[in-house]
């Protein structure tokens, strides 16, 4: 299940030293301070989908918005925030919650020193005095009571640590001693990074608790486009007929998460691992190194056969054998026997008749064509097979297939073109595509005459 397609425009950033901008949004990048050693440095390789997620995330930041991701587990929530402030030169403390997080633990941080506990400030509250960026990550994770005081915190600028401190704004720095206040820095900033609620994260909803005061921004997994993009930069050697098989297997198990069919939404961070592994280990089969990933669940019978069925129909052989070749039966030829006899005559000429007719054609003319998505199955995913995939055409009840030709197409891919009558049609669509293109040939913008039409390489397209 791939996103939307994005819109043409692209989405670049540049870099100034100075000033970051990324699409339509730009801000200033700080520079000058002591914490050099705390902001982020992420490997990330760009791609379009994260990219608009960072412009809009710039735009809030700009003003002055606290943040708040949402999206499944290995979407690249914590990758897309640490590429964010290393962009923007900023510092940052982590804080990850867990189920077990209360509020002193959230502002108090224990530790052992020399066999005695003492306690320090949390990174929260180092954050707000400093004016770095706070990463909360494992937001939801969290009991709701505990993640209110985020509310308090940031709504009324006020909270009563356990150690008896007050966090106030700095403009309130005259209403109490020095020594019992932390003042919050305007600088200071948050980005909450949370996994949507429901099974199987088991996590609470901390959108509906606490999402009105965060700019909210949804991380889904990059659409076909980007996630291709990403992956040739991870395994720049590995084959691009293998990251297509990966990419569009595992997009097909994020469906069958979202209908409900299996649990677990198989992410990017999935496919990820896979081609790291195959770029460094190129010998290793690419179906053991899948089922790397699903070793989980072999406790689990039923869903293993749903995951082996999805990864055999695009050709990724989990379970495959050598010795698992399926050939057609063999059928024996009849002896020949003469049914004719063609002679060529000697010494004499004859004139073939050719009949012309004027073609007269204004245009150009945009005929309509639409895309429609096909249910491709490979079935070499288990062994070998005369018969490579299957699919079915979306035909008219009334069409009749003419012609059949294959060739191949400007950008190298071989092609499959089919020409259909009842009404007159002609679908294409390249061999390893999911999907084809119909261009119907009975619009009355077209007004060809009646007669066939051959191409070339013979293949002929009746038009009527």
């Amino acid at each position: 299940s791939f996103p939307v397609s994005l819109p043409d425009r692209k989405i670049e950033y540049t870099h100034s030293g100075s000033r970051l901008r990324i699409g339509n949004a730009e801000a200033p990048v700080k520079g000058g301070h002591s914490a050099v050693a705390m902001v982020p440095d992420v490997l990330f390789y760009d791609n379009q989908q994260h990219l608009r997620v960072m412009e809009e995330m710039l735009k809030d930041f700009v003003l002055g918005e606290h943040l708040l991701l949402v999206g499944n587990q290995g979407v690249g929530k914590n990758k897309i925030a640490d590429r964010f402030l290393q962009l923007l030169n900023l510092p940052r403390e982590y804080l990850q919650l867990h189920r077990d997080t209360t509020v002193q633990t959230l502002t108090l941080q224990p530790s052992v020193q020399d066999g005695v506990i003492s306690y320090k400030d949390s990174p929260l509250v180092r954050a707000l005095e400093t004016g770095r960026v706070l990463v909360i990550d494992e937001a939801d994770k969290a009991p709701t009571h505990v993640t209110c005081i985020l509310k308090n915190l940031l709504e009324g600028g006020e909270v009563l640590l356990a150690d008896g401190r007050r966090i106030i704004p700095a403009s309130r720095a005259h209403e109490y001693p020095r020594h019992k206040v932390v003042l919050m820095h305007s600088d200071f900033r948050m980005v909450v990074l949370a996994n949507r609620p429901g099974f199987p994260f088991l996590g609470n909803d901390f959108f509906a608790a606490l999402g009105d005061i965060f700019s909210c921004h949804a991380v889904d997994n990059p659409d076909m486009d980007s996630e291709m993009a990403m992956l040739r930069q991870y395994g720049p050697s590995v084959p691009e007929a293998t990251l297509r098989k990966l990419v569009l297997a595992f997009g097909e198990l994020r469906e069958m998460a979202d209908e409900g069919l299996i649990a677990y939404p198989y992410s990017t961070r999935e496919v990820v691992s896979v081609v790291k592994h195959l770029q460094l280990y190129p010998e290793e089969g690419v179906g053991g190194v899948v089922r790397n990933v699903f070793d989980f669940d072999s406790f689990h019978p039923e869903l293993l056969e749903v995951v082996v069925k999805v990864m055999h129909q695009h050709s990724i052989p989990i379970g495959a054998s050598p010795t698992n070749v399926q050939l057609a039966p063999e059928h024996p030829l009849p002896p020949p026997k003469l049914v004719g006899r063609w002679m060529v005559g000697v010494g004499s000429t004859s004139g073939v008749k050719v009949q012309t007719t004027p073609l007269s054609l204004k245009g150009p003319y945009k005929l309509p064509s639409d895309t429609y998505p096909i249910d491709r199955r490979e079935l070499r995913g288990r062994g070998f097979s005369e018969l490579k995939s299957v699919w079915s055409i979306p035909m008219h009840e009334t069409s009749q297939i003419e012609d059949i030709c294959a060739g191949c197409s400007r950008n190298g891919n071989e092609t499959l073109h089919i020409a259909v009558s009842n009404p007159p049609s002609l679908y294409s669509m390249p061999l390893d595509s999911t999907s084809l293109s119909l261009l119907d040939l009975s619009s009355p913008q077209l007004p060809l005459p009646s007669f066939p039409l051959w191409g070339r390489g013979g293949a002929r397209l009746s038009l009527a």
